[in-house]
């Protein structure tokens, strides 16, 4: 009777490491919003900031010579670790003219030092005559639409996607990322794409998480043993 409690109690140990290394992991990813800001700029009328919001932001109206659709920012969260930022914009106009989308996420503080992202760039919809760059940036200062280190871009003449794996520098908590849409317009026409960036685990993450995992099982082991 008494090796059955003795028993239960070591398993109830094991279950509260377990909860304690989970809740770690998702307090890291969850328990904090970014904050996600949408900023407009067009040659003879500035650069406006439209939408800012906690974890997301939306923007739907004109601005300037161009008519938005919709433009959909998501950060973490709601979106899950690792996935940073994903931004998609619908854009119309009915003349020529050129505006710069940009989107920051601030704030973000996971993971840190050199790791990889992989930015993906798409295109649904491009009136024949436009182009459309695409491109992400971090910031180790937590800038507003700061475009200090490069990751990635891809400018479409068509329909199409494609992407960039890139490191980044060396960053620490917190910093920024901005997702930026140049838009040149020939005439009347639409634009409808997307950027979405995903973090690639670096070898200190994983190391942690093993490192984790083998205690539990070295626990376990003492136990049986």
């Amino acid at each position: 009777m008494q090796k059955g409690v003795d028993k239960m109690k070591i398993n109830m140990k094991l279950l509260t490491a377990a909860l304690v290394l989970g809740g770690a992991v998702l307090l890291t990813s969850v328990a904090r919003a970014d904050t996600v800001s949408i900023g407009l700029y067009e040659s003879g009328y500035g650069l406006s900031t439209v939408a800012t919001g906690s974890g997301s932001a939306l923007f739907a109206g004109s601005y300037g010579t161009f008519t938005f659709n919709t433009i959909t920012a998501v950060g973490t969260p709601p979106l899950p670790q690792p996935q940073l930022d994903s931004t998609s914009i619908d854009v119309s106009s009915s003349t020529s003219g050129t505006i710069v989308i940009y989107v920051t996420e601030q704030g973000i503080t996971w993971p840190t030092g050199v790791f990889g992202v992989l930015s993906g760039f798409t295109m649904n919809i491009l009136t024949s005559g436009w182009t459309v760059t695409e491109a992400t940036y971090v910031d180790a200062g937590n800038g507003l639409y700061a475009l200090t280190s490069p990751l990635g871009s891809w400018t479409f003449t068509g329909l199409g996607s494609a992407s960039s794996a890139n490191l980044t520098p060396s960053l620490s908590s917190p910093f920024s990322e901005t997702e930026v849409f140049t838009i040149a317009a020939n005439g009347t026409g639409r634009s409808n794409g997307t950027i979405a960036t995903q973090l690639v685990p670096e070898p200190a993450t994983l190391s942690l998480l093993g490192m984790g995992l083998l205690s539990l099982l070295g626990l376990r082991k003492k136990v049986r043993g």
